[in-house]
């Protein structure tokens, strides 16, 4: 088999269920990513091998089914041109009819999916796992195991951290979120447990604004495997939507998971909520950081709370 998934971080991580039902039942998989999310799982995962979508040996290979798991026309035509006997993928009906048309000639088991925020979604690890359920059994499902889970998105186990991880990015103002509201959710975090702020070498400029704001060391990481690795280690995580949250969510950390304010919060939110994790959505309106603080706190005293049973 083959997947293609030429999205962000977060979208690849969505895949992590599906392959681990497939390594289950011995499936042998091939997976095509973008450079942005080539590192999004763990090196063994259940991957015989990852390719470019550029890469030379790509159309000598040979497979019974390639899974189309993007949205993106250059890894249809990837599809057609490898002559695979079963093409899987999605069409988006008359949200997009022309582009429909031309996927229903090409797939052999098309999957609708609506073109636009349907409020009956389901998660993105649910649609992406539906397009393997011919090959899985009409009874499988998703994992929600997060040791299982984790198996496939972390290489090597860092030991755990007391620290909550806050996420230093500018995606935060990418989303319309401002920087002094940020700042606000930093210190009313770090007034509640020890703070672990992260961000990536790309983000300098945002993450030296906010250091110098706050008073604060920044791990800046050069690297997507280390950075997995911190995430999946911490106490919690405070971030922006962004794909932080989906590594969390497939390794089970605690996660407080900011998304701009919008018309179709609960649309939005059914479908790319941490998946695996104990979390809370906070929409990022008035008084928005008093809120991300609260959940913090209580996410803290569930996980206390677990702890204490075991």
């Amino acid at each position: 088999m083959l997947i293609i998934r030429l999205d962000a971080i977060g979208d690849a991580l969505a895949l992590v269920p599906l392959l681990g039902a497939l390594k289950a039942c011995a499936i042998p998989v091939d997976i095509v990513f973008s450079s942005v999310n080539s590192d999004a799982l763990a090196s063994p995962a259940s991957i015989n091998r990852y390719i470019g979508i550029d890469d030379p040996g790509l159309t000598a290979a040979t497979y019974s089914h390639i899974l189309i798991a993007t949205e993106d026309a250059t890894a249809y035509n990837l599809a057609r041109s490898l002559r695979a006997p079963h093409r899987i993928g999605f069409y988006n009906g008359w949200g997009k009819p022309l582009k429909s048309l031309w996927l229903r000639t090409l797939l052999t088991e098309p999957h609708y999916r609506s073109a636009g925020l349907d409020p009956h979604t389901q998660h993105e690890v649910e649609v992406l796992f539906a397009l393997g359920r011919s090959l899985l059994g009409e009874q499988a499902r998703p994992s929600r195991n997060v040791e299982e889970l984790t198996s496939l998105v972390i290489d090597k186990p860092m030991p755990a951290d007391h620290r909550v991880a806050f996420q230093v990015t500018d995606k935060w103002e990418r989303l319309g979120i401002a920087f002094d509201q940020v700042l606000e959710l930093a210190q009313r975090c770090r007034d509640i447990a020890p703070m672990h702020w992260i961000a990536g070498s790309h983000e300098r400029e945002y993450a030296q604004r906010f250091s110098a704001a706050i008073g604060c060391e920044i791990t800046s990481f050069t690297s997507v495997i280390p950075w997995k690795a911190t995430i999946a280690a911490s106490r919690a995580l405070v971030a922006p939507d962004s794909g932080a949250i989906h590594v969390a969510g497939m390794t089970g950390v605690p996660t407080v998971a900011v998304f701009a304010p919008q018309k179709y919060l609960t649309a939005q939110t059914a479908r790319w909520a941490p998946w695996a994790a104990p979390h809370t959505i906070i929409e990022a309106k008035q008084h928005w950081s008093a809120a991300g603080a609260a959940a913090l706190t209580n996410l803290l005293s569930l996980a206390a709370q677990r702890n204490d049973t075991r």
